[in-house]
């Protein structure tokens, strides 16, 4: 987001923010002093913008005073814009000491001894049958679940291809073929098969007394995206979804390790392990 605002009120010219800005008859923007730049007409005065043949004489130069008030308050609300849009170190405070609910998994999914990472593979695992478990979805369900306050873990999809992390309702439906989607109870960020995402660890930010959930890329700080105003007439669930994109894509999905396990909470949690 903050850089779609710096790309609005970058001059294309010089590459820095607009000074002065002046429109061409085609729709061109460019800095007042930029117009130098720009090439002009064969045996004329006319000048050229960079991006097509239209020539712009004197009179259809025209001063922009609407974006120049516009670059001045984007250019005082940039650091502000900066503070929300990436997260915050104290948020780490809230981190859920959360493992893998084996009850919950989908039998094509392997779970690790630890309770902490997964990936799917073509054969089914041997476990008792439960109602709890999804049974055609690539999914498993975390623990401890939420009903009111604040948490915060973090996963890592590494190289995967085709994933999805968030949270869900815990009524929500577990049988067939699911849609991970806010209106079937599903708030979550992932990758498609053929998509290129450059996130290798998710920080996952469910505030349940604000009704919201981010989500942040762990890397750089920045803020992916915010569900607002859900619901909290009932318990929400971690939920982690995976799907190998290629027969090489051997990639383990993992929760984080808790930074700070004197601060983090307990999970509540009661299943079987392999």
């Amino acid at each position: 987001v903050a850089e779609h605002f710096k790309q609005i009120i970058r001059c294309p010219v010089c590459l820095k923010d607009l000074e002065e800005p002046m429109q061409l008859k085609c729709g061109y923007v460019c800095c007042l002093q930029c117009l130098n730049a720009l090439q002009k007409e064969p045996d004329g005065e006319g000048l050229l913008c960079h991006f097509c043949s239209v020539v712009s004489q004197k009179n259809d130069i025209k001063p922009k005073y609407k974006l120049r008030a516009q670059v001045s308050i984007i250019k005082e609300l940039e650091p502000k814009l900066k503070s929300i849009l990436t997260t915050n170190p104290k948020i780490r405070k809230f981190q859920v000491d959360m493992t893998l609910d084996v009850d919950t998994a989908n039998n094509y999914l392997i779970i690790s001894e630890d309770l902490r990472s997964f990936r799917s593979r073509d054969f089914s695992q041997n476990r008792k049958e439960q109602a709890e478990r999804f049974h055609i979805a690539l999914c498993v369900l975390g623990a401890p679940c939420f009903t009111f306050g604040r948490h915060y873990w973090e996963v890592d999809v590494g190289t995967s291809e085709v994933w999805d992390v968030g949270i869900c309702k815990e009524s929500v439906n577990r049988q067939g073929k699911i849609v991970l989607s806010s209106e079937h109870g599903f708030l979550t960020v992932g990758c498609g098969k053929g998509k290129v995402f450059a996130l290798h660890r998710v920080g996952i930010f469910p505030d349940v007394g604000m009704r919201s959930i981010s989500f942040y890329n762990v890397s750089d700080g920045c803020h992916i995206y915010t569900f607002n105003k859900i619901s909290v007439s009932e318990p929400w669930r971690p939920i982690f979804a995976h799907k190998r994109g290629t027969q090489e894509d051997q990639t383990f999905l993992s929760i984080c390790s808790v930074i700070n396990p004197a601060s983090a909470s307990a999970p509540i949690y009661s299943g079987e392990s392999e």
